[in-house]
């Protein structure tokens, strides 16, 4: 049998609360969990073991005012759905992904930098109280999201008008950058205009298990792709929906928008 001391487990993991986070519903937290991020993440080897521990977020309502960035490698992971809620309250969205020089979208990938990619999130509520997006998913490969939950203040049942901007999940791609790989299970998606936005080149994505509600459409694919425009030339690919469900999202045909040319 294999044993290991208590220092070597408590070592798996690192507590934001480690970098002065306080999950109290007042402090503004989102220089402190960024901090603790790219410690991590961003500022180490990823030879260092520093960077393979999980980041760790206690039961709690983090407050935040600015988009949490996400670099290559990061794994995240809360006490479950409703327990552990990073809630935005600010004028961005919830969360974007980087590189691991801190470039965003339209400049990952310069100067060599690593692509975001092996990132996982798990057990959070992400909520914004803005219609300013959720989660946006940038130029990265292999993100496996399980058991998170996003959550916007949009009310179906009086809010019957789509605002673009007001998206849970984006995937965005720039040139020779698509985005792959991209796994939801066990997720909840609440509260946006559009809850999935999928409309740049993206290969390969899952939603398993997974529940939709209270939006105006519950997923655009493709709305964009033209053919022709960097990013929107060869449009989504290869995406699933299996063991999910939908209610409370008032258009007929919400489920799926394509362009007429992707229509068979």
């Amino acid at each position: 049998m294999t044993t290991r001391t208590l220092q070597q487990t408590l070592d798996d993991y690192v507590s934001v609360k480690a970098f002065g986070a306080k999950g109290d519903d007042s402090t503004a937290d989102a220089t402190a969990i960024q901090r603790a991020i790219e410690e991590l993440y961003s500022d180490t080897d990823q030879s260092d073991t520093r960077a393979r521990r999980i980041l760790f977020f206690p039961a709690g309502i983090y407050k935040t005012t600015s988009a949490l960035t996400i670099p290559p490698f990061a794994h995240l992971v809360g006490e479950g759905l409703d327990k552990t809620i990073i809630s935005n309250t600010g004028n961005s969205a919830i969360a974007v992904t980087e590189d691991d020089d801190g470039n965003g979208f339209g400049s990952i990938g310069t100067s060599s930098a690593t692509t975001p990619t092996q990132i996982q999130l798990s057990n959070l509520t992400f909520k914004t109280n803005s219609p300013l997006g959720g989660l946006s998913i940038d130029c990265a490969n292999k993100v496996y999201i399980n058991q998170c939950k996003f959550l916007g203040p949009f009310d179906a049942d009086s809010s019957k008008t789509d605002t673009s901007d007001d998206k849970g999940i984006t995937v965005r791609s720039q040139s020779g950058l698509a985005c792959s790989n991209i796994v939801f299970n066990q997720c909840q998606f609440e509260g946006f205009a559009r809850l999935i936005d999928l409309s740049y080149n993206v290969t390969n994505v899952r939603f398993t298990n997974c529940d939709f509600s209270k939006a105006y459409y519950g997923a655009i694919i493709g709305e964009q792709m033209d053919g022709s425009t960097t990013g929107f030339d060869v449009g989504p690919r290869d995406v699933q929906f299996s063991g999910s469900s939908w209610s409370t999202i008032p258009v007929s045909y919400t489920h799926l928008t394509l362009p007429t040319s992707d229509l068979v």
